[in-house]
């Protein structure tokens, strides 16, 4: 029986111009060759005989022909074969199949092409975070831009200061540029367990158990952020250059005689930095990753020779002298407004101080009243009374500290407020009183009288003696010529008449020390002072010579007698010399001998040459 089923291509008639290629039945058209023509030519023959030729074989091309569909037919069917399996593995009907098992516990078949596919996603795989932004499915472009969002203004915490002497010098380093390496890390993560496309399918089993697992155990980035030091030179050299400069010495500008206080401007250290040196510290610890610490800067250090700390360490009260006054208002007037122009007087080193060139002349102008002062071996009213007492402790103060004294001048006597040997007397256009401030540093003087006890007080601050040192200033009589009187006869008093016009002062010698102690209060030095000589100043007595008759009587000057040439002598016998009138007056102090309180002092280079007496008649006034 013949199948007729269309799968059987074999028993299918064949028809002229049509060939069977499919295994399924498919025809495909095509175009028979044209016969071949013969020539009318005749056939060239070879040297060989024409009987020789082939005969044409018209009966073998026709059995031929015959046989050629069957071949073309089997052909055709093995390369629709292969072309069909072709297409039905690029269709999955033949590709082999994995099994996956996903996070969650499902199960999935995927072929080698499907799972790479899976895992080339462009996204990056869940379960990556960079700087704790989960980037899980995002494009880089998103992940990109989701940690910058993240990021701090100024990622990097800078604390970097440089340090020179003991001062630190913070550098301001927010105009750096950061380097940040965001776009490797974020590139980094992307590529984690991302194929390459030449992996074998147990490869790529491999990376998809890998990303499962990477679900449950996050994979943590952090990018990094690193501050260029290529301009860190300007930086450094704007802190340090003005350190870069000569020492300034402290100056001392006045003297706060409330709180007894220098006023001074600051030192500061002159130095000769390496600041290059210091770039190169400070850019190491950069490109190192450190953004914190402290740079030491080496530089060398020119120090003053005055410093700030100095002053304030080693300048204070270097000696004080204090005086009881009299209870005279007047004079201590005079002595008031003398001590206010003096008060915190500030002399630089080297400078002079004349008391006659500073206070002035002593005038009613200048706000000075009359007071007692020393006329010709007398106490007399005169302006300025007083001031004496003044420049004698300028001048007891002076030694203490010790400074150098340039001239100075005993009073005629002995004076009630100081001891022999440790006065000074003042008189305008006459004597005064001057030393220098040989000490090497600025002083200050300060002068106060005051009222609730009389007490007169001037010290002068400085630089201190060495080791808590201080100097007392001692005074001694050595010797003493007494005074006697001297008569002189008065033709306008009546015979008898006696008046003592000027009282007697015993002629004194005296020494005086500069003593130097320690810290302890014991002596460590004496320096003896030239002597000192107050003259010897004998009483005056005027003695009556007129008679009754009008007629002088003899007068012996020197016992005072008077021998009348009356025939009828006096009645009554010569009076005795009345007591001297200027022994004490009446607006000076009562004498002490007990020396001031003792602070520091100093040595003088010389002393004043003794006064040897009293003023002649009509000579300059004198001290006051």
């Amino acid at each position: 029986m013949k199948k007729t089923d269309n799968g059987n291509k074999r028993n299918a008639p064949v028809r002229p111009g049509v060939r069977n290629t499919s295994s399924k039945g498919e025809m495909t058209q095509y175009t028979a060759s044209a016969p071949k023509r013969v020539s009318s030519t005749p056939a060239k023959t070879s040297k060989r005989s024409a009987s020789s030729a082939a005969p044409v074989r018209k009966n073998s091309r026709k059995k031929s022909s015959k046989k050629n569909p069957a071949f073309a037919i089997a052909i055709t069917l093995v390369v629709l074969a292969a072309i069909a399996g072709g297409v039905c593995y690029k269709m999955g009907l033949f590709e082999k199949r994995y099994e996956i098992t996903a996070a969650d516990g499902s199960i999935q078949k995927v072929t080698q092409e499907e799972l790479l596919a899976s895992l080339s996603a462009d996204v990056f795989p869940q379960g990556i975070f960079i700087n704790g932004v989960d980037v899980s499915g995002m494009t880089q472009a998103q992940a990109t831009e989701a940690v910058r969002a993240n990021q701090p203004e100024r990622p990097i915490a800078i604390d970097i200061s440089l340090q020179l002497d003991g001062t630190t010098y913070p550098l301001d380093l927010t105009s750096l540029p950061i380097a940040s390496n965001e776009e490797q890390v974020i590139a980094e993560a992307y590529n984690y367990l991302r194929p390459t496309g030449t992996e074998s399918a147990e490869d790529l089993l491999a990376l998809y158990a890998s990303r499962e697992a990477l679900k449950t155990t996050h994979k943590e980035y952090q990018t990094a952020y690193t501050l260029e030091s290529t301009d860190i030179a300007p930086i450094v050299h704007g802190v340090l250059d003005p350190v870069n400069s000569d020492p300034v010495e402290a100056a001392i500008t006045g003297f706060n005689a409330e709180t007894c206080a220098f006023e001074y401007t600051e030192s500061q250290t002159g130095y000769v930095v390496d600041v290059e040196s210091a770039v190169d510290s400070v850019k190491a610890l950069l490109d190192a990753g450190t953004y914190t610490g402290t740079v030491e800067v080496s530089a060398e250090v020119a120090e003053p020779s005055l410093t700030t700390e100095f002053i304030q360490s080693e300048f204070g009260l270097i000696s004080s002298s204090a005086s009881t006054t009299a209870a005279s208002a007047n004079r201590n007037h005079n002595i008031q407004i003398t001590a206010e122009k003096l008060n915190g007087l500030v002399m630089q080193p080297g400078e002079s101080f004349s008391f006659n060139g500073y206070i002035g002349q002593r005038t009613a102008a200048a706000g000075y009243l009359e007071a007692g002062v020393i006329v010709n071996g007398t106490t007399e009213q005169g302006l300025g009374g007083g001031v004496c007492q003044v420049s004698s402790m300028i001048y007891q103060s002076v030694i203490k500290a010790n400074l150098q004294v340039d001239e100075r001048h005993p009073h005629q006597w002995p004076s009630s407020y100081a001891v022999a040997g440790t006065d000074a007397a003042v008189d305008w256009g006459n004597q005064d009183f001057a030393f220098t401030n040989d000490s090497g540093y600025p002083i200050a003087l300060t002068a106060y009288w005051d009222p609730s006890n009389s007490v007169l007080t001037i010290s002068i601050y400085g630089h201190l003696l060495p080791d808590g040192q201080y100097i007392e200033f001692i005074g001694e009589r050595i010797s003493t010529s007494s005074a006697g009187t001297t008569y002189v006869a008065n033709g306008s008093l009546p015979v008898g008449t006696r008046n003592q016009t000027r009282g007697a002062h015993d002629g004194v010698t005296a020494t005086s020390y500069q003593v130097w102690y320690d810290a302890a209060g014991n002596e460590i030095n004496r320096v003896q002072l030239p002597n000192t000589t107050y003259a010897t100043i004998n009483a005056i007595v005027e003695v009556g010579t007129l008679q009754a008759d009008g007629t002088q009587a003899a007068f012996d000057a020197s016992t005072g007698t008077v021998t009348t040439t009356e025939t009828t002598p006096p009645s009554d016998a010569a009076p005795s010399d009345v007591p001297p009138s200027d022994v004490a007056p009446s607006d000076a102090p009562a004498p002490t001998d007990a020396a001031p309180a003792p602070t520091e002092a100093a040595p003088t280079e010389s002393a004043p040459a003794p006064t040897e007496a009293a003023p002649a008649e009509g000579g300059e006034p004198a001290p006051q």
